[in-house]
Protein backbone atom coordinates (compact mmCIF):
# COMPACT_ATOMS: atom_id res chain seq x y z
CA UNK A 1 0.00 0.00 0.00
CA UNK A 2 1.42 3.33 -1.07
CA UNK A 3 1.19 6.32 1.22
CA UNK A 4 -0.25 9.53 -0.18
CA UNK A 5 2.24 12.29 0.52
CA UNK A 6 1.03 15.31 -1.46
CA UNK A 7 -2.21 16.97 -2.47
CA UNK A 8 -3.21 17.89 -5.99
CA UNK A 9 -6.10 20.22 -6.89
CA UNK A 10 -8.06 17.19 -8.00
CA UNK A 11 -7.43 13.60 -7.00
CA UNK A 12 -9.24 10.32 -7.53
CA UNK A 13 -8.91 7.39 -5.18
CA UNK A 14 -9.63 4.17 -7.06
CA UNK A 15 -10.05 0.76 -5.49
CA UNK A 16 -10.88 -2.41 -7.36
CA UNK A 17 -11.51 -5.89 -6.07
CA UNK A 18 -12.26 -9.09 -7.96
CA UNK A 19 -15.05 -11.03 -6.27
CA UNK A 20 -15.95 -14.62 -7.09
CA UNK A 21 -19.65 -13.88 -7.32
CA UNK A 22 -22.13 -12.32 -9.71
CA UNK A 23 -22.71 -8.59 -10.19
CA UNK A 24 -26.29 -9.26 -9.05
CA UNK A 25 -25.07 -10.47 -5.65
CA UNK A 26 -22.87 -7.40 -5.26
CA UNK A 27 -25.89 -5.27 -6.14
CA UNK A 28 -27.96 -7.18 -3.58
CA UNK A 29 -25.34 -6.43 -0.93
CA UNK A 30 -25.45 -2.72 -1.79
CA UNK A 31 -29.26 -2.49 -2.01
CA UNK A 32 -29.40 -3.90 1.53
CA UNK A 33 -26.82 -1.38 2.78
CA UNK A 34 -28.90 -0.48 5.85
CA UNK A 35 -28.44 -4.01 7.22
CA UNK A 36 -24.99 -4.64 5.65
CA UNK A 37 -23.34 -1.32 6.56
CA UNK A 38 -21.73 -2.42 9.85
CA UNK A 39 -20.51 -5.75 8.41
CA UNK A 40 -19.00 -3.88 5.45
CA UNK A 41 -16.56 -2.12 7.81
CA UNK A 42 -17.17 -3.16 11.46
CA UNK A 43 -14.43 -0.92 12.89
CA UNK A 44 -15.65 2.34 11.33
CA UNK A 45 -19.27 2.06 10.16
CA UNK A 46 -21.92 3.04 12.68
CA UNK A 47 -25.21 3.70 10.86
CA UNK A 48 -26.71 4.05 7.38
CA UNK A 49 -30.35 4.76 6.61
CA UNK A 50 -32.42 6.03 3.73
CA UNK A 51 -34.25 9.25 4.56
CA UNK A 52 -36.03 9.76 1.23
CA UNK A 53 -36.74 7.44 -1.69
CA UNK A 54 -35.87 3.83 -2.42
CA UNK A 55 -32.34 2.40 -2.00
CA UNK A 56 -29.99 3.70 -4.69
CA UNK A 57 -32.75 5.26 -6.75
CA UNK A 58 -31.81 8.51 -8.46
CA UNK A 59 -32.82 11.38 -6.16
CA UNK A 60 -32.90 9.26 -2.99
CA UNK A 61 -31.26 10.72 0.11
CA UNK A 62 -29.39 9.01 2.93
CA UNK A 63 -27.92 9.68 6.34
CA UNK A 64 -24.79 7.92 7.63
CA UNK A 65 -22.43 7.88 10.57
CA UNK A 66 -18.91 6.51 10.62
CA UNK A 67 -15.55 7.05 12.25
CA UNK A 68 -13.08 9.15 10.29
CA UNK A 69 -9.65 9.93 11.75
CA UNK A 70 -10.97 8.41 14.97
CA UNK A 71 -13.86 10.87 15.19
CA UNK A 72 -17.56 10.21 14.63
CA UNK A 73 -18.69 11.91 11.43
CA UNK A 74 -22.36 12.38 10.54
CA UNK A 75 -23.23 13.13 6.94
CA UNK A 76 -26.01 13.20 4.39
CA UNK A 77 -25.93 12.53 0.70
CA UNK A 78 -27.97 12.02 -2.42
CA UNK A 79 -27.95 9.51 -5.26
CA UNK A 80 -27.32 11.49 -8.44
CA UNK A 81 -27.16 8.60 -10.89
CA UNK A 82 -27.93 4.90 -10.82
CA UNK A 83 -27.81 2.13 -13.39
CA UNK A 84 -29.23 -0.84 -11.42
CA UNK A 85 -26.73 -3.63 -11.05
CA UNK A 86 -23.93 -1.62 -12.65
CA UNK A 87 -23.26 1.89 -11.30
CA UNK A 88 -24.15 4.18 -8.40
CA UNK A 89 -23.10 7.82 -8.14
CA UNK A 90 -23.58 9.75 -4.93
CA UNK A 91 -22.82 13.27 -3.75
CA UNK A 92 -22.53 14.50 -0.20
CA UNK A 93 -23.92 17.54 1.53
CA UNK A 94 -21.87 20.26 3.24
CA UNK A 95 -19.26 20.07 4.80
CA UNK A 96 -18.13 16.76 3.21
CA UNK A 97 -18.89 18.23 -0.23
CA UNK A 98 -16.08 20.76 0.24
CA UNK A 99 -13.51 18.02 -0.42
CA UNK A 100 -15.40 14.99 -1.76
CA UNK A 101 -17.04 15.82 -5.10
CA UNK A 102 -18.68 12.45 -5.61
CA UNK A 103 -18.31 8.69 -5.18
CA UNK A 104 -18.98 6.09 -7.85
CA UNK A 105 -19.43 2.38 -7.24
CA UNK A 106 -19.22 0.29 -10.40
CA UNK A 107 -19.78 -3.43 -10.87
CA UNK A 108 -18.56 -5.27 -13.97
CA UNK A 109 -19.04 -8.87 -14.94
CA UNK A 110 -15.94 -10.98 -15.58
CA UNK A 111 -15.48 -14.59 -16.69
CA UNK A 112 -14.52 -15.59 -13.17
CA UNK A 113 -17.04 -13.44 -11.29
CA UNK A 114 -17.19 -9.69 -10.98
CA UNK A 115 -15.12 -6.59 -10.38
CA UNK A 116 -16.27 -4.03 -7.82
CA UNK A 117 -14.71 -0.61 -8.36
CA UNK A 118 -14.99 2.28 -5.90
CA UNK A 119 -13.94 5.75 -7.08
CA UNK A 120 -13.75 8.77 -4.79
CA UNK A 121 -13.36 12.11 -6.57
CA UNK A 122 -11.65 14.69 -4.36
CA UNK A 123 -10.90 18.39 -4.75
CA UNK A 124 -8.51 20.46 -2.65
CA UNK A 125 -8.68 24.23 -2.82
CA UNK A 126 -5.69 26.40 -1.98
CA UNK A 127 -6.30 26.47 1.80
CA UNK A 128 -6.78 22.69 1.85
CA UNK A 129 -3.43 22.24 0.08
CA UNK A 130 -1.55 24.70 2.31
CA UNK A 131 -2.87 25.44 5.80
CA UNK A 132 -4.76 22.15 6.21
CA UNK A 133 -2.33 20.07 4.14
CA UNK A 134 -1.11 17.68 6.89
CA UNK A 135 -4.61 16.96 8.16
CA UNK A 136 -5.95 16.39 4.64
CA UNK A 137 -3.07 14.06 3.73
CA UNK A 138 -3.79 12.08 6.91
CA UNK A 139 -7.49 12.04 6.01
CA UNK A 140 -6.72 10.82 2.46
CA UNK A 141 -4.54 7.99 3.73
CA UNK A 142 -7.21 7.04 6.27
CA UNK A 143 -9.90 7.12 3.55
CA UNK A 144 -7.69 5.09 1.20
CA UNK A 145 -7.22 2.38 3.84
CA UNK A 146 -10.93 2.52 4.77
CA UNK A 147 -12.18 1.93 1.21
CA UNK A 148 -9.59 -0.81 0.64
CA UNK A 149 -10.88 -2.58 3.78
CA UNK A 150 -14.47 -2.21 2.54
CA UNK A 151 -13.53 -3.99 -0.70
CA UNK A 152 -11.75 -6.81 1.17
CA UNK A 153 -14.69 -7.19 3.55
CA UNK A 154 -17.26 -7.24 0.72
CA UNK A 155 -15.20 -9.90 -1.07
CA UNK A 156 -14.96 -12.04 2.09
CA UNK A 157 -18.68 -11.70 2.91
CA UNK A 158 -19.94 -12.44 -0.62
CA UNK A 159 -17.53 -15.30 -1.29
CA UNK A 160 -18.42 -16.97 2.05
CA UNK A 161 -22.10 -16.87 1.09
CA UNK A 162 -21.70 -18.73 -2.23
Amino acid sequence: METIEKLEKRMTLMHEVAINTSPEKIWGFLINIESNYKAWHPEDHILFRWIKGAPFEKGSSFYAEQLMLGEKVKYKGKITDCIPGRKITMKFSFPLSLITEKIEMITESRETGAIFRHLTYMKFKFLSRTIFKKRNIKMLNDMDAHVRTEGENMKRILEQNL
